[in-house]
């Protein structure tokens, strides 16, 4: 997945920097994926359009501001950014059904990209709070049976030009969340049980 930094992760990064001791990082700005160009569309544009998707925070001012006070407290903020998402979901979910939406193409096509760059956000924050070993348990139980749901609601819309790039990263991402989500539950569940004087904690950083 393409990673993107935002002043919610930088903020983020630099805190578990902090508290790890310079252990911790999170993923945010490793180009992991490609600009591709849609079937029949323009390298050139596709570009521009991708540089322009980074320059825009998905998050309004208000939201950002509710992540950013939550930057120590780990299990929150999972939980603040699936909220932020699921709203994403929702939205989607209501306009795909409707095809009378006012602005609907670009509506749907903008919500797509608002979940793939929340989903990645997502992502780096629990890479960032696993590597410093918080404890991130109870999130994630809510996160990866929700999370699992999140494909199928993305495909109910009808298949259109305007949007169907839009909607395969996001596929991509809510497949990617998804997984790690699961992975990282099974990996905490081993960790904590080994590890019972760390449980419940915001985390050390990595030994």
């Amino acid at each position: 997945m393409q990673r993107i930094f935002t002043t919610g992760s930088v903020a983020l990064a630099i805190a578990f920097f902090a508290l790890s001791g310079g252990a911790a990082f999170a993923r945010s700005g490793a180009a992991e994926r490609p600009v591709i160009a849609a079937p029949g569309g323009s390298p050139g544009l596709v570009a521009e359009e991708g540089l322009e998707q980074q320059n825009r925070d998905p998050l309004s001012q208000s939201e950002s501001d509710q992540i950013a006070e939550l930057r120590d407290q780990p299990v929150a903020r999972v939980k603040l950014y699936q909220k932020f998402i699921e709203q994403r979901i929702s939205a989607i979910k209501d306009i795909g059904a409707n095809p009378k939406a006012q602005d609907r193409k670009n509506e749907l096509r903008a919500r797509f990209e608002e979940f793939t760059r929340l989903s990645d956000e997502l992502q780096d924050n629990l890479d960032t709070f696993d590597a410093a070993h918080a404890d991130i348990r109870k999130a994630l139980k809510e996160l990866a049976p929700a999370s699992a749901k999140w494909p199928d609601i993305l495909k109910q819309a009808a298949p259109d030009s305007a949007y169907d790039f839009a909607r395969k990263t996001a596929l991509e991402a809510a497949e990617s969340t998804s997984d790690e989500a699961k992975k990282l539950l099974d990996s905490q569940t081993k960790y904590f049980a080994e590890h019972k004087d760390e449980a419940g904690k915001n985390g050390s950083g990595p030994s």
